[in-house]
């Protein structure tokens, strides 16, 4: 099936149109619905987890940069 001419850009257009405008939407939505929410570590985890609410380059320690040794 040939399509006409010049149809093909158009076609990449729309779908480029339509994919940006559900990417807003999810945007949207999840800002609506507080998925950006930075306190949300303090719901997942609780004190006894100790560093794991921290990335590991906030740790402060030159663990992350220290290669461990797996010695059995």
């Amino acid at each position: 099936m040939k399509l006409p001419e010049g149809i093909v850009a158009y076609l990449w257009t729309a779908t480029g149109l339509v994919s940006l405008v559900i990417i807003v939407f999810g945007i949207y939505w999840s800002y609506k619905n507080g998925q950006f929410d930075e306190n949300i570590k303090y719901i997942i985890f609780n004190e006894e987890d100790g560093d794991a609410k921290t990335p590991p380059h906030e740790h402060g320690s030159d663990s992350a940069t220290t290669p461990k040794s797996h010695n059995p």
